[in-house]
């Protein structure tokens, strides 16, 4: 039996133990350490909210590079396209990438140069307007 993995000491937690994360949300900005992609059950260290099982296939979670910081949700297809496409590229030019646990996640990680991202709607074309994600 595999050893249960270590929760962290410090950081937000929720009610029930597990990770809390923040919500994509226009303007969100993050530094990457980590990229996961996944489906829900390949993240039980966080708490994902009930409704987000029923909705989507693959969710990311990406940790910022302080580490003190709620990790970033996004379940939006767009945005999880956009954020593959970048993590396709990064991989080519020779980023860490693996692959983890059961069920499996991909995990790309920064030892350096770590990647800021921005995420911003155009509010004009309403609610439902598509996120742009912006690396610097």
């Amino acid at each position: 039996m595999p050893a249960k993995k270590k929760q962290p000491v410090f950081g937000q937690l929720t009610l029930t133990g597990e990770m809390a994360l923040d919500w994509l949300k226009d303007g969100s900005e993050i530094v990457a350490q980590t990229i996961k992609f996944g489906p829900i059950g390949a993240f039980p260290e966080y708490n994902v909210p009930e409704w987000a099982q029923d909705r989507c296939k693959v969710i990311v979670v990406i940790e910022h590079v302080d580490g003190y910081s709620n990790p970033l949700l996004v379940t939006q297809n767009g945005v999880i396209r956009n954020l593959e496409r970048l993590c396709a590229d990064w991989e080519a030019n020779g980023a860490n990438c693996s692959v983890e646990g059961n069920p499996a996640r991909s995990v790309i990680e920064f030892d350096a140069d770590e990647p800021k991202l921005s995420f911003s709607r155009d509010s004009s074309k309403g609610k439902f307007a598509p996120y742009e994600v912006k690396v610097e």
